[in-house]
């Protein structure tokens, strides 16, 4: 008779993910500011809530969409992402 030898699976490593948001504004103004607050609280709270990643943190910039350079907030997202 064969001798079967059993190897247990070695536990999936339980990595959490860091998880930022962004968001960007082109006017400034009482309802966009109100409107910014609203998404900055949905998403720490989605990503809180998520048990597998590790908030992060938001950023945002009230700059045009149609040019690249002046979003600070962005840039200082991607410095980070970049240095993990």
């Amino acid at each position: 008779m064969k001798n079967v030898r059993i190897i247990p699976a070695k536990p999936k490593e339980n990595k959490k993910l860091r998880i930022a948001a962004y968001c960007r504004f082109s006017t400034f103004g009482p309802e966009q500011l109100r409107s910014l607050e609203i998404q900055i609280n949905a998403y720490k709270k989605m990503i809180k809530g998520h048990p597998n990643w590790l908030f992060a943190g938001v950023f945002y910039d009230i700059e045009s969409g149609l040019r690249r350079s002046g979003r600070k907030s962005l840039d200082k997202l991607l410095r980070k992402v970049v240095k993990r």
